[in-house]
């Protein structure tokens, strides 16, 4: 694992040398260039076709990932570099510049760093696919992170969905509870209680004994 962070950033254009960092968010169409030999045209233009962009001895296994993925309904685009950026920021500069280019979700990966860009997956999903990456073998931590956010996990609709239901039913419940207490107890509106039954020889009523001398 790099001891540089595995952090992404908007395009990052650097200020005077006694000014601050100026980030700012990148441009569809922009005339930005990333530093050394990157050629973002050739690389969206082999996106465009291909999927995937990396030294040849990685690019059948690149193209296996996009494959899987493709399979499964995702636009997936991986990008290797092998040259190392002189700002880890840079790597998600150049997935969101290739992202506006090509659509559907590009995974940038080099030497230091890893930068990622998507219309289908949240920042939150692209930035924890990074935990723990090793980009020692850039391949496998491209498939660690396709196999990360592509993950179906827990489906927050239908936990949603049950829970409402559950509440629903306890409500009932509850008030069938209540109907059945105020019955019980003779409340308006439930069975009328049962009328007691007073000593023998009372008005209205018939003593089981022997009638007495009037």
């Amino acid at each position: 694992m790099s001891p540089e962070p595995l952090a992404e950033g908007p395009l990052s254009g650097r200020a005077p040398s006694d000014g601050p960092l100026v980030l700012a968010a990148p441009v569809p169409g922009s005339t930005w260039e990333p530093p050394g030999d990157v050629d973002l045209a050739a690389i969206a233009a082999t996106l465009k076709t291909d999927h995937v962009w990396g030294p040849a001895d990685q690019v059948p296994g690149l193209e296996k990932i996009v494959s899987d993925a493709r399979a499964q309904g995702h636009d997936i685009n991986i990008v290797v570099l092998t040259e190392k950026m002189p700002r880890f920021t840079l790597y998600r500069d150049i997935a969101t510049e290739l992202q506006h280019e090509v659509g559907g979700t590009v995974l940038v990966l080099g030497p230091n760093a890893v930068g990622s860009s998507s219309s289908e997956f949240s920042r939150v999903q692209l930035e924890e696919s990074t935990d723990n990456l090793s980009l020692s073998n850039p391949t496998q931590a491209a498939r660690d992170m396709v196999d990360y956010i592509t993950d179906p996990g827990v489906n927050y609709t239908l936990v949603t969905i049950v829970l409402i239901v559950v509440v629903v039913i306890g409500a009932v419940l509850g008030r069938l509870r209540t109907v059945r207490r105020r019955r019980d107890a003779g409340e308006p509106g439930g069975q009328t209680a049962p009328v007691s039954v007073g000593p023998a020889g009372t008005d209205g009523e018939t003593s089981d004994g022997p009638a007495g001398p009037r």
